[in-house]
């Protein structure tokens, strides 16, 4: 009867462990997302009981490619440099930006095999989003309410949170933007998220954002008759508020923001066949805008697009500008949700696979707080911050 394999948490722990001799299990713990130091203890009596780990980590001949891979994208030698080296860059461009934000706090790395390779792009984002998901739910559990972005790795992510086995108290999921008008949304709207995520809580509500439009576009002159209709929405209302109202809107209070980033190499790209189409909330906004404005941005985090940091101010009003149409979650909102994060409330939390997103995450960094990155991606950021 052939051997069991060993499990991939077993795995895990020995692979950083050989390759990563100074980690104490506890960081071994925090770094592979493995519970606690105890537990890690475990795992590793039981891969030197496999003779696993000896003086060298060797894969047993019974593991397959598929977790060979994942165990091996989840490990990244430079973490502690790199995480150390975002720190410092979240704080010189916080000091740089007018409008403040907060310290970058905690780097994630996890698999995503073969993203490279075109045809192997589907399975990649999944190895990310199967990986991320733990790391999400955790954070989600000490958050009263989140609110949830789309994109390909928000829905990689989503997808595979499992349904958690306590309550954690109510929570509330909320969309952080309506859908767009003329393009069928692929893959997962914001409130679609929010009704997947609230399925893996047992004490959980969510609001929708359906039929609501996602921005105003340029051509509409006077703003305040489509800035009255969305209003019409009564979750719209509860989420962003309307002018004059007394009541205070769940986007100026919620602890969490789950977002992916975007530049407009990769909202272009298609990830599969050809019924996955470049991202619709892009493409809504290249539509409804003079493409020479969003030349003009290095990216968008979670609809909000973030101008490039060597134009001129004049040019970085119009950026403003475009942002104001936008009716989803404002800079504000992320510059408050950053600033107040602590030990209970998580803040930003931004998704992120693909390398050629190296530029917008450096950007934004002063917004966010937990950066959850593929391998490849830690190692384009390694590659621009650290020397050597």
């Amino acid at each position: 009867m052939a051997a069991k394999p060993p499990s991939v948490e077993v795995l895990k722990a020995a692979y950083f462990k050989a390759y990563a001799p100074s980690l104490t299990q506890q960081e071994i713990a925090v770094r592979a997302r493995l519970g606690t130091q105890a537990q890690v203890s475990r795992l590793l009596a039981e891969a030197r009981e496999r003779k696993i780990l000896r003086e060298v980590f060797q894969f047993p001949d019974e593991v397959t490619e598929d977790v060979r891979r994942q165990v091996e994208n989840s490990f990244f030698e430079r973490h502690a440099e790199l995480e150390e080296a975002l720190v410092r860059e979240a704080r010189q461009l916080r000091g740089a930006r007018a409008d403040g934000g907060s310290p970058f706090k905690q780097l994630h790395v996890v698999a995503a095999p073969d993203l490279d390779k075109p045809g192997e792009r589907a399975k990649a984002f999944q190895s990310f989003g199967i990986s991320a998901a733990e790391i999400v739910a955790d954070y989600i559990d000490l958050a009263e309410m989140c609110c949830v972005a789309w994109g390909r790795t928000i829905e990689a992510t989503v997808r595979h949170v499992r349904p958690q086995s306590e309550s954690h108290g109510h929570k509330l999921f909320i969309p952080i933007a309506g859908e767009p008008t003329n393009h069928e949304p692929n893959g997962v709207s914001p409130s679609d998220a929010a009704r997947i995520l609230s399925g893996a809580w047992s004490d959980a509500s969510y609001l929708s954002l359906r039929g609501v439009q996602a921005r105003i576009p340029k051509s509409v002159g006077d703003s305040k008759i489509a800035r009255d209709l969305v209003g019409y929405s009564n979750n719209y209302r509860k989420i962003f508020g309307v002018p004059g109202s007394s009541e205070r809107p769940f986007i100026s209070q919620v602890p969490m923001i789950l977002t992916g980033i975007g530049d407009i190499k990769t909202s272009q790209r298609q990830i599969g066949d050809d019924t996955d189409h470049a991202d619709p909330w892009y493409l809504e906004t290249k539509e409804a805008e003079d493409q020479s404005v969003l030349n003009l941005a290095v990216g968008n985090i979670g609809g909000v697009w973030i101008p490039r940091s060597e134009i001129p101010d004049e040019d970085k009003i119009k950026v403003a500008e475009l942002n104001e149409r936008w009716l989803g979650a404002q800079l504000k909102d992320f510059i408050r949700c950053s600033i107040n994060a602590d030990g209970q409330n998580p803040g930003v939390v931004v998704l992120a696979a693909e390398p050629e997103k190296l530029n917008i995450v450096l950007e934004a960094l002063y917004l966010v707080n937990i950066l959850i990155v593929s391998r490849q991606l830690a190692q384009a950021l390694a590659d621009k911050l650290l020397p050597g």
